[in-house]
């Protein structure tokens, strides 16, 4: 008999966002789905709490976490993909459509060519404009 796989949500207040770790019970294999990283506007500072509580999770299961992937693009809040990928020894996975939307972005704002709208831009930048602009790949 095939197990169901277990999901596993966690909820960001600040955004509203929900994030899941999904595994299969029997060979504890997973991958973390939509994960956030929080930005304080008011500071300016971006933090890694509800990625720590995805870790703290996979760890305290003994999960193997194979991916982890952005569903869609993310208006209301920053992806923790590259932490968690690096942190978990993950493979990150997006969209087409992502790339689309990335695209789009750096082009309506005016962004440098160094903005991920391939979706393979490594490190962390910021741009300053009207609002600031991050992001963490």
């Amino acid at each position: 008999m095939i197990a169901s796989p277990v999901v596993t949500s966690f909820h960001d207040e600040a955004t509203g966002s929900l994030q899941y770790v999904i595994h299969d019970p029997a060979t504890l294999d997973g991958a973390v789905i939509d994960p956030v990283l929080d930005f304080d506007p008011a500071e300016a500072r971006v933090t890694t709490a509800n990625a720590d509580r995805i870790l703290y999770h996979v760890r305290a299961e003994g999960l193997r976490i194979g991916w982890v992937l952005d569903t869609h693009p993310h208006a209301d809040h920053f992806s923790a993909a590259h932490y968690l990928g690096r942190a978990l020894g993950a493979r990150r996975g997006i969209g087409a459509r992502v790339i689309e939307v990335q695209a789009l972005w750096r082009e309506l704002y005016n962004l440098p060519d160094a903005f991920p709208a391939g979706g393979g831009a490594t490190g962390t930048g910021c741009f300053a404009m009207a609002t600031r602009s991050c992001w963490a790949t």
